[in-house]
């Protein structure tokens, strides 16, 4: 019996992981329309979202280490999405030496858009299910929840 319910688990396991593939498959026209309409090279669009992380901002310093570029690249990056009112570079207020970059709201948003097109459930096709497997999605993905609570991603 317990073979039985090991090879269901296994089964239903890959079945699952295959049909998230299907799914997000079908659900990345959206945001790719939102990644390719924004005119961010892959760098400067990493830079832009370690910002939004930063509350005091960052320096061309630390983000060229946390990038892994040199600081004449970083300062390049910077540069582009200065022009773009994307960051903005303002004077560290504890050492007049050093510049202190931070998002903008323009760059704030850009990003918090981008994020907003990520693929997720929505009405119309989960009321096209019916009632028992809306029953047994909504325990599944309940069940899920918890797992990734529980014991982390």
């Amino acid at each position: 019996m317990e073979t039985d319910e090991a090879a269901e688990r296994e089964a239903l396991l890959t079945e699952l992981l295959r049909l998230q593939t299907d799914l997000e498959s079908s659900v990345v026209p959206g945001p790719l329309e939102q990644v390719l309409s924004l005119q961010l090279t892959m760098q400067q669009l990493k830079v832009l979202m370690i910002l939004m992380t930063v509350p005091d901002g960052g320096t061309i310093q630390s983000l060229a280490k946390t990038i892994g570029v040199s600081l004449a690249t970083m300062s390049g990056i910077v540069d582009r999405l200065e022009a773009q009112a994307m960051i903005e570079r303002t004077p560290d207020p504890h050492d007049q030496r050093v510049r202190r970059v931070f998002a903008t709201g323009e760059g704030r948003e850009t990003i918090q858009h981008l994020l907003a097109a990520r693929p997720e459930l929505s009405r119309t096709p989960l009321s096209r299910l019916a009632i028992d497997d809306l029953r047994a999605l909504a325990r599944g993905v309940r069940a899920l929840v918890r797992a990734t609570r529980e014991g982390g991603a």
